[in-house]
This record gives structure tokens, sequence and C-alpha cells, in this order.
């Protein structure tokens, strides 16, 4: 309807043409009933906004196919992959990830195209989408993979891996139009993740643990053969085993030289002392010797008395006695005082002549000993000196050498742990349990729904923001009231345009 206004009459009488002309020009401002009173006017119009929306909606879900969903949780647990082993040195072993970093590792693990084209492959790509696999058949050598690219990127769409926060379940879900197929596909899924989880964080591993080892053990072996040059260059076995015999030579020598020279000081002084007890010792002496006549009479007269107790002083053996007894006593007479004299050979000076001629032939041996001595020793000593101006290379040779035996061993004793780790992982996986396994799904996803109610939302918002602006967008008032508030003034009357 259309509304006649009137203002207050002023004390002249009559409204003022130019006001009205001014409140033509005026924009209204509509209130909450203005505006619904305009929606309910433009209700045709926004029924033909809403109504083809939710139509193609309808459409859109009657076209698209049914998609059954079947689900599978896994149990992830903190594994020894995980934990962090250096290769080299101990500096942060045993650290390891919190649990939302390894389940968000294994969610990305489990998105790799890797073990989706294994499950295709696995699977077969006829069955699970018949159109690739058509496409693929007529397609040439240059577009095949242009097909196996857009088969992953729709199981990629299909598939999905998600985890809870502070959770420990692995959530996976893959949809498809048949609901066992759905079901085997992703148990599949779930054994070729297994398989290239371990792939990936332990097979790796061991390549490259036996091609390092490789190249260290041939480091090692050009290492062995540069020192057994030098030794060969050098004429030498073991540098280390002539080293140190050389040095216990020089010291067995040097104190075998040391004792000669103290027992050759000794020798020179004992002959000199014996020189000079010789030259003080004559070399013959008086030699005396004691006569016995005086006890032989004695012992003469001594017999006679015997005698005399057996025999008469006339008896013949009585005068045999008294006979010996008068020639004795008169060579007692006629013999010298002092006895015999004789002159001989000094034993002394004899004894001290033998010591010296002893100590004489020591000074020579011990003097030809030490001069043989000192030769070994300066041949010693050239030899210690040779062998000290080689052993700065033969040091950096053997400390390359030790180094790398070292690394080899190392990474021998790393390579073999990490082989029996790979293949006890291939044997059994501790820490990935699958908590349920996927089973085929008896009803379909709410997409269908889910398209339906969001067309219905759209239409319904698209037709109400185009009703909206279909009842912004008037220049007349609708009511007094919109009068009312875009002039600011008191409407007296209204009354309806008839000839609407």
């Amino acid at each position: 309807m259309s509304v006649e206004t009137w203002t207050e009459r002023t004390s002249a009488g009559a409204p003022a043409p130019r006001a009205q002309t001014r409140v033509a020009k005026l924009r209204p401002k509509l209130g909450l009933a203005d505006t619904l009173l305009q929606l309910w006017r433009a209700k045709w119009l926004m029924l033909l906004v809403f109504v083809p929306i939710v139509l193609v909606g309808v459409a859109i879900t009657l076209l698209a196919p049914t998609k059954f969903s079947a689900h599978t949780r896994l149990l992830v647990r903190l594994g020894q992959e995980y934990v962090f082993d250096p290769i080299i040195g101990d500096a942060a072993k045993g650290a390891f990830p919190q649990q939302e970093e390894v389940l968000q590792a294994e969610t990305e693990l489990a998105r790799s195209p890797v073990i989706a084209e294994r499950v295709i492959a696995g699977i077969g790509l006829s069955r699970l989408y018949p159109k690739f696999a058509d496409a693929k058949l007529r397609a040439r050598n240059e577009a095949i993979y242009e097909v196996d690219q857009e088969a992953l990127e729709a199981f990629a769409d299909d598939l999905d891996v998600s985890s809870a926060p502070k959770s420990s379940i692995l959530r996976m879900t893959f949809a498809h139009e048949d609901p066992a197929l759905a079901a085997a596909t992703l148990n599949r899924f779930v054994t070729e993740y297994l398989k290239y989880r371990q792939e990936v964080l332990s097979g790796q591993g061991v390549a490259g643990l036996t091609e390092q080892r490789d190249v260290i053990e041939g480091r090692l072996a050009a290492s062995d053969k540069s020192v057994r040059d030098f030794l060969a260059k050098n004429d030498l076995s073991d540098f280390d085993a002539e080293t140190s015999a050389a040095k216990k030579l020089f010291s067995d020598i040097s104190d075998e030289l040391a004792k000669v020279e103290a027992s050759l000081r000794e020798a020179e002084a004992k002959s000199a002392g014996l020189a000079r007890q010789i030259s003080s010792t004559p070399k013959e002496v008086d030699l005396y010797v004691e006569t016995t006549s005086e006890q032989d009479l004695v012992k003469l007269r001594l017999e006679r008395e015997g005698l005399l107790a057996r025999y008469l002083p006339d008896s013949r053996v009585v005068q045999d006695a008294d006979r010996k007894i008068a020639q004795l006593e008169a060579f007692l007479k006629s013999a010298p005082t002092q006895g015999l004299r004789r002159i001989g050979p000094n034993p002394t000076w004899q004894a001290l002549e033998a010591d010296r001629a002893v100590q004489i032939a020591n000074i020579s041996a011990l003097t030809g000993r030490s001069a043989a001595l000192a030769a070994q020793k300066q041949e010693a000593e050239a030899q210690i000196a040779h062998l000290s101006a080689l052993e700065p290379d033969y040091q950096r040779m053997m400390r390359d050498r030790d180094a790398l035996a070292t690394s080899a061993g190392t990474f021998a004793t790393r390579e073999q742990t990490e082989r029996a780790r790979s293949e006890l992982a291939s044997r059994s996986v501790d820490n990935i349990s699958v908590y349920e396994a996927a089973r085929p799904p008896t009803r379909g996803d709410n997409t269908k729904r889910i398209i339906a109610i969001a067309a219905a939302i759209f239409g319904l918002l698209t037709a109400l923001a185009v009703g909206l602006l279909r009842a912004w967008s008037v220049s007349s008032f609708p009511t007094a009231g919109s009068v009312e508030r875009t002039l600011n003034l008191r409407v007296l009357a209204a009354t309806r345009d008839r000839s609407q």
C-alpha cells in the first residue's frame, strides 16, 4: 500500500510543499516489523531462489554413489626404533619422542603413496577403481602415469588416517562402494603399512651400515699395506718389538759396561797394590833348620835307663847304648851353636807375584770386554736413533690404522645389532598392535544426507539474503512507523491506496 504522510500543522495551517519533496527523497528506515513485511512480500522471489538450489542438492545425492566406510584401530606404543641410538659416541643416547609425536609420525607414514601403490597392486586396480583400469588400458604409454596418479589420488581421498590428542590409538578408515572390498582393502593396507614402516625404520639402516663398513674396511686394508711397505722399506719386521729390543739391549749393555768398568778399576787398583807390595818384599830369604841332636841324646839316655832295668851295666846292649850316647855328645860339642843355615826363594814374594800376574790378565780381559761393549753400545745407540727418526711416521700410520680398525669394529657391531633388530622386527611388531580389525560395514556413509542438508541450508540462506536485499532496496515507506523513524515526525493518519 502507499502511505500519504501529514505533518503537524503550523499556526499558518497549511503544510509546506517543499517539505513534501524532501520527504520523497529520503531513504526509509525499516524496523523489524517493516523488514518482515517486506520479506513476506518477496516470498515468491525467495521461493524461486530456494527451490532450484535444493533440487540441485537432491540431484547430486541421487547421482552420487553410496560408499561404505570400513574402520580399524591400531594401538601404537613407543618402540625401539624411536629410541635414539647414535652410531658413534653416546651423546643423547636413549632420547625418545613424545607419544603425540610418535602418532603424528605414524600418521604421515601411513599416508605414503608407496603403501597405496602396493595395496592397489595387491587388490587389483580393476576391482578397486574399474574406470581407472579401463582408462589405463586405453591410454598410451605417456598417459599411463597420469592414470596411476589419479588412482592414487582417489585412494587418498577414500582413505582417512587420524589420531586423537593424548591417545595411543591410530584410526584408519577406507570408503568404497563394496563393503566387503572396503574391509579387505583396509586390512591389506594395515599389513602393507606394517611392512613398509619396518623397511623405513630398520631396513635402510642395515644397508647403509654395511656400505659404510665396506668403505672403512677398504681404507683399513690400504692402511695395513702402507704399514707393511714402510716396514719392508726400512728392513723391519715389527717396529714396536724391535724398538723395545733395541732399548733393552742398550740398557743391558750399559749396565754390563758399567760393571766391567768397575771391575777394571778394581783390578787395576789391586795390581797397583800388589806391585807396591812386591817392590818392598825380597825375592830370597834365609832358611833355618833346627837340629834334633839334643833331643836324640835325651831319648838315648832314657832308653839306657830302661835297659839297666833288664840288663847288667856290662852287658852288650847297655854298652852299645853308652857308645851311641858318647858319640852324640861328642857331635854336640863340635857343632855350631846356631844350627844349620840355608838360603832360598821368598814364598810371600812368589804369592804376590802370582796374584799380580792374575790381576794383569784380568785387566787385559776387562779392557777388551769394555771395548767390545762400547762398540755394541754405539751400535745400539745408532739403531735407537734410526728407529726414533722413523717413529713419527710409523706412529702416524698406526694411529690412522687403529682409528680405522676401531671404526670398522664399531660399524661391524652396529651392523649386526641393526641386522638382528631388523630380523626380529620382521617376525613381530611389538609396539604396533591391531586393536580392531576392519569388518565389512552394514550401513553406507551419510554423505548424501549431508549434501541434502547442506543444499537446503545453502538455499535457505541464499533465499533469505535475496529477500533482505529486496526489502532493504525499496524506496517507499511500507508502514507509518517507517515514516516516523525516517522523518522524526509524528504521523496523524494513514489511509489505504484505493487505486491498487
